[in-house]
């Protein structure tokens, strides 16, 4: 028989060597991944500590204080000559202007307060005695029965004034309407009295209108408002002996209106 040879010595330490590397390579390669996985999960978890510290609030920011700044002062430059020459005529016109406007306001604004009215009632004359005077503005009639006789067609407003006697013997009263500039507006109308009565309808009390007046209607709201001068009715006493220059008795027309 024969028989085989053993291995060399060279075989026999390989053999050796394989034994244990297997051996460590694998648990290396196990290893590894167990310390990977470790770093990973601590990264993925923070650790957290299970009391916060409390967080104080920052202090406020004090404000800071105004500061005054000095501002400086800048000069003035001189007017010269031609500067001042337009200033004054500027000045002169000004005050041009404001004289004219004033002068022309007195010229033309109401002077009311200037004309004396004497309608301090009863008002006692050498003949009669006059208790009330009433005065007002209305239409004037152009048809039916009661016609205004004598109104000019331009007057569409005209006044009345209603007379009314206390007391009196024989006489004649003269009647006149007058503007703000103390004209005679329309006729001048002659009333007989005779014994405190007069005679046209033997009453002590009369009504009469004049024979022009406001060619338009709304003329009557100028005058509420004093923008025209106030109108008057005059009455005078006449005897046997002549007229009286003065009216015994001189009432201011009020803003009122009838219908007729």
């Amino acid at each position: 028989m024969s028989k085989k040879p053993s291995t060399s010595k060279k075989d026999a330490q390989e053999d050796f060597w394989d034994l244990g590397d297997d051996h460590l390579e694998n648990e290396e390669s196990n290893a590894v991944p167990e310390e990977n996985e470790v770093a990973e999960a601590s990264k993925e978890d923070p650790p957290q500590d299970e009391e916060k510290e409390e967080v104080e609030p920052p202090a406020p920011t004090p404000k800071p204080k105004p500061v005054r700044i000095k501002e400086s002062k800048k000069e003035i430059a001189p007017i010269s000559m031609l500067e001042k020459i337009s200033l004054v005529m500027v000045i002169a016109c000004i005050v041009g202007a404001l004289a004219w406007g004033i002068s022309f306001f007195y010229r033309d604004a109401p002077e009311g307060d200037l004309v004396k009215f004497i309608d301090d009632y009863p008002i006692k004359g050498e003949h009669v005695t006059i208790e009330t005077v009433e005065t007002w503005w209305r239409k004037p009639v152009r048809s039916g029965d009661n016609v205004d006789i004598g109104v000019v067609i331009e007057a569409n407003l005209i006044p009345c004034a209603r007379i009314k006697l206390s007391e009196g013997s024989s006489a004649t009263l003269q009647v006149s309407f007058r503007d703000g500039d103390q004209n005679l507006i329309g006729d001048t109308i002659n009333l007989s009295i005779e014994s405190g009565k007069f005679s046209s309808n033997g009453s002590d009390e009369i009504v009469v209108n004049s024979t022009s007046g406001f060619k338009n209607p709304s003329q009557l709201n100028a005058y509420a408002n004093e923008d025209i001068n106030p109108w008057s009715v005059a009455i005078i006493e006449n005897n046997a002996g002549g007229s009286s220059s003065e009216p015994l008795v001189k009432a201011r027309l009020s803003a009122s209106s009838k219908a007729n």
